[in-house]
C-alpha cells in the first residue's frame, strides 16, 4: 500500500470529536493502524497544525499529536527545506485561478516527488490539484 499524506484537516477531524468528519477520520485511522500502512506528512503541515491548534485550550492537545507524528516510526516527516518551500511558492504564484494556500503547494510537491495520490484530508484543494481527498470519498 502507498503511503496517504496526512493534511491537517485530518488531525482537526481526528482530535475533535465534534469535527463533521470525526468519524470518517478515526474509521481512517483504525483502517490504516490495522494495515501498518505508511504515512507521510511535512513539517509545514506540522507548523500549520500548531498554528491552528495555538490557544491555550489546545495547545497541549496540538503539542502532543505533534510530537505522537514525529515519534511514529510508520509515518515519514518531510522536513521544511528551502528547495520544498521555493518549489511551493512557484505552485502557489502560477495558479492564481486557485484559492490554494501555500501550505497547500509544499504539500502538492512533496506528494507529487513521492508519488503520492491520495490525502487524508477533507481539503477540496486537493482534489483540484488532482489527488483523491479520502476523507470527502
Amino acid at each position: 500500500m502507498p503511503p496517504k499524506f496526512i493534511d491537517t484537516s485530518y488531525v482537526y477531524a481526528l482530535i475533535n470529536p465534534s469535527d463533521q468528519w470525526h468519524m470518517k477520520a478515526v474509521d481512517w485511522q483504525t483502517r490504516l493502524s490495522a494495515k501498518d500502512a505508511p504515512l507521510l506528512t511535512t513539517e509545514f503541515v506540522l507548523a500549520e497544525i500548531a498554528d491552528g491548534l495555538s490557544s491555550p485550550r489546545f495547545r497541549v492537545a496540538a503539542t502532543k499529536i505533534i510530537h505522537t507524528l514525529k515519534e511514529n516510526p510508520g509515518v515519514e516527516i518531510v522536513p521544511a527545506t528551502s528547495a520544498l518551500f521555493s518549489a511551493g511558492l512557484e505552485l502557489f504564484g502560477s495558479r492564481s485561478d486557485k484559492d490554494w494556500g501555500l501550505t497547500d503547494c509544499t504539500s502538492f510537491e512533496a506528494m507529487t516527488a513521492r508519488g503520492l495520490t491520495a490525502a487524508l484530508t477533507t481539503d477540496d484543494h486537493f482534489r483540484q490539484a488532482g489527488f483523491r481527498a479520502l476523507l470527502l470519498d
